[in-house]
């Protein structure tokens, strides 16, 4: 995530925190556990926002800002359920990079179908907390156009642990309009939203966890496509990787066109051990 001006980080959290307070104001309570009190999430809690969640494990696949990302394909399978504290945000996303296409007025966020376990800023109606796993397609904005910047999200669907959940996020050029769709076994939900032809040049595949919030193995997505706005093989062949935290690994890209495939991409819990690898760039 790049650094935000002080005062517009400060406005950014504040925006979410009103929205999340009028989002939640009829959400369920947790379930209750007599005589043990369960510790609420933090409903104001943005994956992706300027404050510090804990330590957390990114991989980010960039490509140069003369080029855009216009589609991003992946699948990922459910964990078992974490215990009962924190918020866990897993997800795939796009974001622009300063300097590419229209990056401003919107300015930073980030298109992203997350995979939460606790509550979130949104949607407005979400499953009790600590219940279930539970997934809507999201997006979050730390800049400051009024139009953007928040929490936006279609609603949320409850997941079963071991469900396979196909992602499908595709820019309609005409448009403008970038289409978040989930699909699994317990349903479909999606979310549009006009970015205005602002370029996404930048993927990111996240384990992101908030207030000791933690699962034990990786994340792993698979059969992943991400396809260019044009041709750039060296983009795919070669990218631009960087890692937080922990970070982990991805396979070797293929090239078809405007088509980038990667085989897999597994993201390092971050209380993962990790063996050290014999191999320097497998990381």
């Amino acid at each position: 995530m790049y650094r935000i001006p002080r005062r517009a980080a400060r406005l950014a959290s504040a925006l979410v925190i009103a929205l999340a307070a009028i989002a939640f104001a009829d959400t369920p309570g947790s379930l209750a556990q007599d005589p043990v009190a369960v510790p609420q999430p933090d409903a104001t809690i943005a994956p992706g926002e300027v404050r510090d969640p804990d330590q957390q494990s990114r991989i980010y696949f960039k490509i140069p800002v003369a080029n855009e990302m216009v589609r991003l394909q992946t699948h990922f399978t459910v964990p078992p359920k974490p215990p009962r504290v924190g918020t866990m945000f897993l997800w795939p996303g796009l974001e622009p990079r300063p300097g590419g296409r229209n990056y401003d007025p919107i300015g930073l966020g980030v298109l992203q179908p997350v995979l939460t376990w606790g509550q979130s800023c949104a949607p407005p109606s979400q499953p009790p907390a600590y219940s279930t796993w539970w997934i809507a397609a999201m997006y979050v904005n730390v800049g400051n156009d009024p139009n953007y910047s928040g929490c936006r999200s279609g609603r949320a669907m409850s997941v079963k642990v071991g469900e396979t959940l196909d992602i499908d996020m595709v820019l309609n050029r005409t448009t403008g309009v970038w289409k978040q769709t989930v699909t699994g076994k317990s349903g479909s939900v999606d979310f549009s939203i006009n970015m205005r032809n602002q370029a996404q040049n930048m993927a990111l595949f996240a384990i992101e966890p908030w207030n000791n919030a933690r699962i034990p193995g990786p994340l792993d997505f698979s059969d992943t496509t991400i396809t260019f706005r044009d041709r750039a093989d060296d983009s795919c062949l070669r990218p631009e990787l960087t890692y937080q935290g922990p970070g982990g690994r991805i396979s070797t890209p293929t090239v078809d066109g405007t088509r980038c495939h990667i085989d897999s991409i597994s993201v390092t819990s971050p209380t993962q051990r990790v063996e050290p690898l014999a191999e320097a760039g497998a990381h």
